[in-house]
């Protein structure tokens, strides 16, 4: 065998190859979103979320981490037939949404931060800050929350943070995301059921 040259072509590496393939299948999980596939979407979304999730983590605060990503992957859905895979990676696209969402959301906060309090609005927080106990219940209640929400489905999630966080109704969400409306109903009571059931020990 003839010793290697340097103008012999490098080997791709691992993590070169991983990405590849990651990208091929994104991309044709994204194909298939354009032709409707709303499973291909799920997938799409527990593919993709953790890549969402750290890039808005960095640019908003945790309390708007929600309400971005249920944005931002409502944008994903909508304009899912724009992907053009010659013109980069879907992971590349989505977080370029990500992103320009959470610049959107900053700006707003830091526009509400601004404006001017009303009369009886500082008094107002005084009255209403919590004390170490209330706090600690508020933690632990939010963690379990966290926990819960981590054992629904991609969709169940979604739509639920569009009903709440977004405050959509079944028909909003039923034409922004293109699914049935009878679908969107049941997957939002089932996951209110998997929620109630799983956080029913903190009503007590």
């Amino acid at each position: 065998m003839a010793p290697s040259t340097a103008a012999d072509p490098s080997p791709p590496r691992g993590a070169d190859v991983a990405r590849e393939h990651r990208d091929r299948e994104l991309a044709a999980l994204l194909a298939r979103c354009a032709a409707g596939d709303a499973a291909a979407f799920d997938a799409f979304y527990d593919a993709t979320l953790g890549y969402a999730h750290a890039l808005a983590r960095r640019i908003v605060a945790d309390a708007d981490l929600d309400d971005v990503l249920a944005d931002a992957y409502v944008q994903a859905w909508q304009q899912r037939a724009r992907f053009d895979a010659a013109r980069g990676s879907a992971v590349s696209w989505l977080l370029a949404i990500v992103r320009t969402r959470a610049l959107d959301q900053r700006r707003s906060e830091q526009l509400r931060a601004h404006a001017p309090l009303a009369d009886g609005d500082g008094d107002a927080v005084a009255d209403d800050a919590a004390g170490p106990d209330a706090l600690l219940d508020f933690a632990e209640r939010g963690s379990r929350l966290h926990a819960a929400l981590a054992t629904l489905s991609a969709q169940e999630r979604w739509l639920l943070a569009l009903a709440y966080f977004r405050d959509w109704t079944h028909a909003e969400i039923a034409r922004s995301t293109g699914l049935p409306l009878g679908t969107v109903k049941s997957a939002i009571l089932r996951a209110q059921h998997k929620l109630r059931d799983l956080l029913a020990p903190l009503a007590r």
